[in-house]
């Protein structure tokens, strides 16, 4: 290896032998290159069964990644990111006290693909990219983490919730947030 196969519909795929890989992985760039990582002790053959069997969720991701370049661009700033932040926290207390969800701490992280979390112990991550937002993603955004502190999952009774906070609309919100790509990436 490395070997050039095409197999199917699939764009060109290369195999790529690793030492240290303990799995057989698939790796799909931006480019839409393909690259099946194996192990030592894995044949050629037994590789592209592998890929034969992980196809249709191959196509979905390559799907996936066509419907990223109708993503927006967040806008940029207009104040520095580290006010911004100091911002979000404010109205992230204010919203904290206003309707009765308290939360233990809150900061910001560089996250490639979630927006927010908040753990069992109520802490609050915020992905930086939240500052580029509107402000009213960033507010339902906020919301969809206090509400959290309260219910710990997405079930019926959890968006029920969040809609009492969001004027009835989360699915919406949540919907529109999809549409935007982030910004800063690390």
């Amino acid at each position: 290896m490395p070997d050039m196969q095409k197999i199917s519909d699939l764009p060109p795929v290369t195999y790529t032998r690793s030492a240290r890989a303990k799995y057989q992985r698939i790796t799909i760039r931006n480019d839409k290159t393909i690259t099946v990582t194996v192990p030592k002790g894995v044949s050629l053959k037994d590789a592209e069964k592998f890929l034969q069997g992980k196809a249709a969720w191959i196509k979905k991701q390559l799907k996936k990644m066509d419907q990223c370049k109708n993503l927006r661009d967040l806008p940029d700033l207009d104040t520095d990111l580290e006010t911004a932040q100091k911002q979000l926290l404010e109205r992230l207390e204010h919203l904290s006290d206003k309707y009765g969800l308290p939360f233990n701490k809150a900061k910001f992280r560089c996250q490639k693909t979630r927006w927010g979390s908040c753990s069992s112990r109520k802490n609050i991550s915020l992905n930086v990219n939240v500052c580029f937002l509107p402000k009213d993603l960033q507010n339902y955004l906020l919301l969809h983490e206090l509400v959290h502190t309260k219910i710990m999952n997405h079930s019926k009774q959890y968006w029920a919730e969040l809609d009492k906070y969001v004027g009835g609309n989360a699915r919406v919100l949540g919907q529109e947030l999809k549409k935007y790509r982030m910004k800063i990436r690390h």
